[in-house]
C-alpha cells in the first residue's frame, strides 16, 4: 500500500482523485488544503492549513510515512493578473522549493499536477510533451516554473517525479458558476437561464476529458509507479466551443442564448494532446464528449432534485 498526500486536495480534480484512489486497497489517501472539504469521502484523511507551512507538511508526511505527494495547489486561473502571479509565486512557487527538498531527501515521489493548455503556448496543433514549452499567460508560466524547479531538484538532488499535463477535465462536481471550465461554465449559464458570451465565432478547438477518465489515468500511472516523466492526459480529441454548445443544447433540451464577441489575439485556433506516451503506460477507451456531457448534465439534475426535495 502507499500512502499519498494530496496537496490541495479539496478542489475539483482533488476531490474525485481522492475518492478514486481511496476505492483502491492500493493507496491510502490523504488530504492537505486550506478550505475544509465539501463532503468527507470515507477512508480518507484531513489536514488544514496553508502550503506555507511547512512544519506541518512534514510533520503529517513523517507521521503518515507519506510515500508520494499530489501538488495541486495554486491561486490563478489562464486569466489572471500580474499582481495575482506575483502573489501566487510568494505563496505557492517559493514554498514548493522545501517540499521538493524534502521529497528528494526522504526518497518520496513528487506528482505535479501542471497544465496541459498553457504551458504550450501558441503552437496549435497537436501537441506532444516533445515540444517547447512558451506559455503567454502568467497561469501557464507558473506552472512550468514549477516543472522547471523539480527537473532541476530532478537531475541534482535524484528527486523522483511525474508531471502530469491535463487537458480540460469536465464532470460532476466542478463548479458551474465560476470561471474555469467551459462545459461546467455553458451549464450554469443554462441552469441560470443566462446569456453564454464567446470569444470570437465558436470555431476554438480544445481537448476535453471526461473525470473519471482523468482519475483513472492518474490511478494507474501511480500504482504502476511510473517515475520521471512527462505526460499529457487528455482524449486526444479536439472539439469545438460550438460543438460543446450544440451537444449541451441537445443532451439538456433547451436552448441556449449565445452572444460572439470579438476574439481575443492570443486564443490558439486549436490545441489538442498527443496522448501517446500515456497510452504506452495506460491502455483506456476514454468516454465520448457527447456522453461525457450526458453524465455531467444527469448529476447536476439529480443534485438539484435531492436539493428540492430536502427542502420540501
Amino acid at each position: 500500500m502507499k500512502n499519498i498526500l494530496l496537496l490541495g486536495g479539496n478542489g475539483f480534480l482533488g476531490r474525485n482523485l481522492a475518492k478514486g484512489l481511496s476505492e483502491s486497497e492500493s493507496f491510502k489517501v490523504f488530504v492537505y488544503d486550506i478550505i475544509k472539504p465539501v463532503q468527507i469521502i470515507e477512508r480518507v484523511t484531513y489536514y488544514e492549513g496553508s502550503i506555507e507551512d511547512y512544519q506541518l507538511i512534514s510533520r503529517i508526511m513523517q507521521e503518515n510515512q507519506i510515500n508520494i505527494l499530489v501538488h495541486m495547489v495554486s491561486t490563478i486561473v489562464p486569466g489572471s493578473t500580474i499582481e495575482q502571479y506575483i502573489n501566487n509565486c510568494k505563496l505557492v512557487q517559493l514554498s514548493t522549493i522545501p517540499l521538493m527538498d524534502y521529497c528528494a531527501t526522504n526518497n518520496v515521489e513528487l506528482v505535479f499536477l501542471s497544465s496541459g493548455g498553457t504551458v504550450y503556448g501558441v503552437k496549435g496543433g497537436v501537441v506532444s510533451e516533445n515540444e517547447p514549452t512558451a506559455p503567454i499567460s502568467y497561469y501557464g508560466l507558473s506552472k512550468v516554473q514549477i516543472e522547471d524547479l523539480i527537473n532541476f531538484y530532478h537531475r541534482r538532488y535524484k528527486l523522483n517525479y511525474l508531471i502530469l499535463r491535463p487537458s480540460n477535465p469536465y464532470g460532476y462536481g466542478q463548479n458551474l458558476y465560476g470561471r474555469q471550465g467551459l462545459i461546467a461554465v455553458i451549464l450554469g449559464k443554462l441552469l441560470r437561464k443566462e446569456h453564454l458570451t464567446v470569444f470570437g465565432d465558436g470555431s476554438v478547438v480544445r481537448d476535453y476529458i471526461y473525470i473519471d477518465d482523468f482519475v483513472y489515468y492518474v490511478k494507474e500511472l501511480l500504482r504502476k509507479n511510473i517515475l520521471n516523466e512527462t505526460i499529457n492526459i487528455g482524449s486526444g480529441e479536439g472539439c469545438s466551443i460550438n460543438q460543446i454548445i450544440d451537444i449541451v443544447r441537445e443532451v439538456a433540451d433547451f436552448d441556449l442564448n449565445v452572444d460572439y464577441i470579438e476574439a481575443r489575439k492570443d486564443d490558439v485556433p486549436k490545441l489538442v494532446l498527443d496522448t501517446t506516451r500515456l497510452h504506452n503506460f495506460v491502455n483506456r477507451d476514454n468516454v465520448g464528449i457527447k456522453e461525457g456531457v450526458k453524465r455531467f448534465y444527469a448529476d447536476i439534475v439529480r443534485e438539484n432534485e435531492c436539493i428540492k426535495c430536502n427542502k420540501i
